[in-house]
């Protein structure tokens, strides 16, 4: 269900919801909003039609698929050590 709710009723909320969960030290999570996420919400978050595109900027975009192995590395099952483990592995066969 969706309801709506001003502001300063959801500032109410986050503030109390953040309270609480500071209060019992994290054994009560705050599922439920935030302060931040308020502050969020608050704002318009969408590029003005008038706003300098990357051209402008002189930015050249990269594809994700170029750059996502470089920042997932952490996530393999060996992290940055994964080529030297492949390499002594090669070790071990000589």
């Amino acid at each position: 269900m969706i309801v709506n709710v001003p502001f300063f009723i959801a500032r109410l909320m986050g503030f109390g919801f953040d309270a609480l969960q500071v209060v019992t030290l994290g054994l009560v999570e705050n599922k439920m909003i935030t302060l931040d996420q308020v502050r969020n919400l608050s704002r318009d978050n969408v590029v003005s039609p008038g706003a300098k595109g990357f051209a402008d900027l002189g930015i050249t975009p990269t594809a994700m698929e170029a750059v996502l192995p470089e920042y997932l590395w952490r996530y393999r099952p060996s992290g940055q050590f994964t080529a030297i483990k492949d390499s002594a592995k090669n070790l071990r066969k000589s």
